[in-house]
């Protein structure tokens, strides 16, 4: 039996079973409990590579993002790259909550962040030495108020739920939507419904979720109480045949829920008769008391019929419960999941035949044994063992791709790899490790586990020092950015072991604007410098600059004081090009009033963080010489109109 595992960098896919090919029938309830969590708007954010050439880890980059009517914010930080041991900083502006991302961070969030409350994020690149980063923000997630749907779908009579705190069940956060799942076991693997998986968009799972605001949007809780979703097995035909098992990655602390929090629930081996009580506990909307919206409630009810794969039942349900736990009251043990409204509402039941085989098969399972359940890799070292792993069954690689190198794969037990560039370039993979075995390597790509190509593959490559005999090697393969490449790890006619895949990426040199004379060509830095041109900058274009042509100047105030200059040679507020220090007055802010408006505020720290760390400017509100952080937090202090 063939389950579809969607997880992390993974076009999302739903295998149906031939099991569940119908739902059970006549069930009254089909809408799924789903609530709208916000809207996805494009941005535009783009640092360009940015090399730190210091022998020391330093702040390179910073930016405010800045949303006004958003009461939370989160980021897509698709094509971000970062090299070594380099990371983002990002920071609420109001609650101070900080997310730290690193290479493996970015992998494991699907390049997204957190979800921050407040209007106004700090981005910061801090770069280890000699090395080269990018940051780009290229979708921005927040929350728009709006509400969807019957707000009283699910319920059954008056609204009863009461709130409650339980730190075994999760809001799970999708691209647009929310649910609920629930913890199973001490491993922190979670079950839910299985159409809660279906956008695949960088879900991630809150615990000890805040009171919601007065309007109803959502509050989020610190970073430490988020974690990204990293894979999952699901099946959402329908009602009765709706449910996931379910991974999940660290939080920023490197805890997992259970680490943190301890809790879990049992599940049941037996379901209950007609007019047995159960309650329901989720993360419903409640549109009537805003402040409880999206936040942990309990109903109690009681089952109203029972089918072979779900039950019904009569306990208060709506938006955002899918997934939502229902216990028996006699034993409190999970029984069902709940999926879809209206009254009678229907839960999957927990013993569901398909349901029990997938969670077997990812909680029970050597993880990366298929291509399902590939294991995430990361530039570097990513370590494996092949003992008690079996034949995936995937098929005998093509042998002609890499003849004479002893691949003799012949149904050898194998891991499973996956992984996605940050840039375009070449990759290149190896198996050296001294306490390894004899190896054999293959190399997909595609978007999915039904669509792979093989692109390479290797049996023994050329002995290296500090690498076991037959170690593999693949060099330079082509790859393009955030497309993902498969490695699948064997061994020479069927052998096993421990050992470590090494991922080496290679980025693409980026063209740039060049100057020969007057002209502009975008060329490869050596191209330009084999035609004795002037390099403008790795990812300048010829629309961005002027050859050799005379640079316009402008008025520049410094407090009541104007000067006609070139724009980075103004270190008060430039008024723009060409324009006459006779046609303008200049007036006197109050401090931190850069731009001369009446008042501090975004574009104020927009301008501070332009000039951060420079020496000698007019920025340098505490007057220490440069302008660093102490100047930003003086003026976020000073917020507000001039008095």
């Amino acid at each position: 039996m063939r389950f579809g595992l969607i997880r992390q960098g993974i076009q999302a896919l739903v295998f149906i079973l031939a099991s569940a090919l119908v739902a059970d029938a006549k069930l009254s309830a089909d809408v799924i409990m789903t609530a709208p969590a916000g809207q996805t708007v494009p941005a535009h954010t783009d640092s360009g590579d940015i090399v730190n050439s210091s022998g020391i880890e330093r702040s390179v980059y910073m930016d405010v993002i800045h949303e006004p009517t958003a009461s939370w914010m989160r980021l897509s930080l698709t094509g971000t790259h970062l090299e070594g041991e380099s990371y983002l900083r990002i920071q609420s502006l109001l609650d101070g909550e900080i997310q730290y991302l690193g290479t493996r961070e970015l992998q494991l969030w699907k390049r997204t962040s957190a979800y921050f409350n407040g209007s106004s994020l700090i981005v910061e690149i801090i770069a280890s030495p000699g090395t080269s980063n990018r940051l780009v923000i290229n979708e921005i997630q927040w929350d728009d108020t709006r509400q969807g749907g019957d707000p009283y779908c699910g319920y059954c009579g008056d609204d009863d739920r009461v709130q409650v705190i339980d730190n075994s069940i999760c809001r799970i956060l999708g691209g647009t939507y929310s649910c609920t799942g629930v913890i199973v076991d001490s491993e922190s693997h979670m079950i839910t419904a299985g159409h809660c998986m279906l956008d695949g968009t960088a879900l991630v799972c809150e615990f000890d979720v805040p009171n919601s605001n007065f309007d109803c949007t959502m509050n989020h809780p610190p970073i430490a109480d988020q974690f990204p979703v990293t894979g999952w097995i699901c099946s959402a035909v329908g009602p009765g045949e709706d449910w996931a098992a379910v991974t999940i990655g660290p939080n920023s602390n490197g805890e997992l829920p259970y680490d943190r929090y301890g809790e879990s629930q049992q599940l049941a081996t037996n379901i209950g008769s007609v007019g047995s009580p159960i309650d329901a506990t989720g993360y419903g909307t409640d549109y009537d008391q805003c402040l409880l919206s999206n936040t942990l409630q309990q109903s109690e009810g009681t089952i109203i019929d029972v089918k072979d794969r779900s039950f019904t039942f009569n306990a208060d349900v709506t938006y955002g419960s899918s997934g939502s736990p229902i216990k028996q009251n006699s034993g409190n043990r999970v029984i069902g999941i709940a999926t879809h409204c209206p009254c009678p509402n229907v839960a999957t039941r927990i013993d569901h035949p398909d349901f029990v085989a997938a969670r077997d098969m990812l909680f029970n399972g050597i993880l990366g044994d298929n291509c399902q359940t590939a294991m995430f890799a990361t530039v570097g070292g990513n370590s494996f063992t092949t003992v008690g792993a079996l034949d995936s069954e995937f098929g005998e690689p093509d042998d002609s791709m890499c003849e004479d190198t002893y691949l003799d794969w012949e149904n050898s037990p194998d891991i499973w790899f996956s992984w996605q560039p940050p840039s375009s370039g070449t990759v290149s993979i190896n198996t050296c490790d001294t306490d390894s075995y004899d190896t054999s390597l293959v190399a997909y790509e595609g978007l999915d586990c039904s669509s792979l190509v093989q692109v390479a593959c290797n049996g023994d490559a050329e002995t290296e020092d500090d690498c076991q005999n037959y170690s593999s090697a693949i060099d330079d393969i082509p790859v393009t950015a955030l497309s993902t490449y498969y490695f699948r790890v064997g061994g020479w006619q069927g052998a096993t072991g421990p050992g470590t895949l090494w991922i080496e990426h290679s980025p693409a040199p980026a063209t740039g604007a060049c100057c020969i004379g007057e002209s502009c060509l975008e060329l490869f830095d050596s191209e330009c410098s084999d035609a004795q041109g002037d390099y403008q900058g790795s990812g300048t274009t010829c629309t961005d600059v002027a050859c050799n042509l005379p640079l316009p100047t402008g008025a520049c105030c410094l407090n009541d004081s104007c000067q006609e200059v070139l724009e980075p040679d103004c270190i008060g507020e430039y008024q723009g090009d060409w324009i006459a220090c006779e046609d303008i007055v200049c007036t006197v802010p109050c401090e931190g009033d850069f731009d001369g408006d009446g008042g501090v505020d975004v574009d104020d720290l927009l301008t501070i963080i332009a000039n951060y760390s420079q020496p000698g400017t007019p920025y340098d509100l505490d007057g220490d010489g440069v302008v660093d952080v102490d100047d930003l937090l003086e003026l976020i202090s000073a917020f507000g109109p001039c008095e």
